[in-house]
């Protein structure tokens, strides 16, 4: 977990990913972008939930931290779904 993002209770925690062909060009899959974000303690805080599409290829959840939420690393999980193809990709952040 290098480069880990640091955010406090009351900050929004953008999460955005981009999704790109090999060719390196941008596209939405066919089926679904979805996170899922897992607490310090492996709790589900978020479980798979759609997430927003800002242009072709891109995409972003806003997660709200509860003023009580668990302090320390957290992993989110973006999954592309393209008929059978599953793409997951993991990224971490963290609440002090």
């Amino acid at each position: 977990m290098t480069d880990i993002k640091t955010f406090q209770r009351a900050e929004t925690v953008v999460c955005s990913i981009t999704v790109k062909t090999p060719a390196l060009a941008l596209v939405d899959p066919a089926t679904s972008m979805n996170i899922a974000i897992t607490g310090p303690s492996g709790e589900s805080v978020i479980s798979s939930t759609a997430m927003a599409n800002d242009s072709v290829g891109t995409y972003h959840y806003d997660y709200n931290p509860a003023a009580n939420a668990a302090l320390g690393a957290y992993k989110v999980r973006y999954t592309a779904t393209d008929g059978t193809r599953i793409t997951i990709e993991d990224d971490y952040f963290k609440l002090e």
